[in-house]
């Protein structure tokens, strides 16, 4: 007979949403989720409050918002929003939501984060922003056991106080992503022996292959999918049954849209690249 706790992990891991948040209305003008049934659209532009920083009004209505996509509870209350399955959580200016979502979670787990930022800046004032959601994580989060950030820029590391860096774990690309002797991409995972919940920003890829809202990094577009590819082949997923020994894959989430009004960019084309990519995403994702 299975556990309780296994028939909670496996309700979850079997619970694959797919949450679209709308909050400078970049989706509008994306196609990658439309056809899929597992998505739930979400419009925040209404919210004040939420560009870079997110005071607590802000907090409370994208959570009550957010908390209406999940397919195990519909009505609002302060533990129904969902960390589980996959979220698109928009431009880099919002990647402090991926703090929201993990405040969700209440079992041990390991945060590993692919950006071109630390995000690990302490705030003049005690708020949440997407420049220092790890700290907060860290700082707030008890359940967090282990943070593993790949191809953040080394200069801005050096410049985090020395307390905060000894926290994380820091990869330079070449650090995880390396050649198969048949020319593939070889991807090494950060060790952990708890669950994972893996947070995507978009700016760690070089921008020649994806325009993101701020500085980008120098990983390939293919290694990041690839790493989600090898994450979901050696764990059970979000919507496979509970098995001994093999990794499990909490949630992800991805941002790192490019604005809607960015300058300097063919804004038609980088669109375009970034629901090609959101696309590909969502299909590693849902195969199997």
């Amino acid at each position: 007979m299975r556990s309780s706790t296994s028939q909670t992990l496996l309700n979850k891991t079997m619970n694959f949403d797919v949450a679209i948040l709308n909050f400078s209305k970049i989706y509008d003008q994306e196609s990658f989720y439309r056809s899929d049934k597992s998505s739930h659209f979400v419009d925040l532009s209404g919210i004040s409050g939420t560009n870079c920083m997110c005071d607590d009004e802000a907090k409370e209505k994208i959570q009550k918002a957010i908390s209406k996509c999940g397919s195990v509870q519909q009505e609002y209350d302060s533990s129904s929003f969902l960390p589980y399955g996959l979220h698109y959580i928009d431009n880099g200016n919002y990647h402090y939501v991926s703090s929201i979502y993990l405040s969700r979670v209440k079992e041990s787990f390991s945060l590993v984060v692919l950006d071109h930022h630390p995000d690990m800046q302490r705030p003049m004032f005690d708020i949440l922003s997407c420049g220092g959601w790890i700290v907060d994580v860290l700082d707030n989060n008890e359940f967090v056991r282990d943070v593993h950030v790949i191809g953040a820029d080394r200069g801005l590391i050096d410049e985090l106080p020395d307390a905060d860096k000894a926290k994380v774990r820091f990869y330079d690309i070449e650090d995880v992503f390396g050649k198969e002797p048949d020319g593939s991409i070889k991807v090494s995972l950060p060790n952990s022996s708890f669950p994972m919940y893996l947070s995507i920003d978009k700016d760690v890829i070089k921008k020649d292959e994806l325009v993101a809202n701020w500085d980008q990094g120098e990983a390939e577009a293919e290694q990041v999918l690839e790493l989600v590819r090898t994450l979901r082949a050696k764990s059970i997923g979000t919507c496979s049954a509970l098995n001994e020994g093999k990794l499990r894959l909490l949630g992800i989430d991805i941002c790192g849209e490019c604005a809607t009004d960015q300058e300097g960019v063919d804004l038609g084309q980088a669109i375009a690249g970034n629901d090609v990519f959101n696309k590909k995403i969502l299909e590693i994702l849902k195969d199997g």
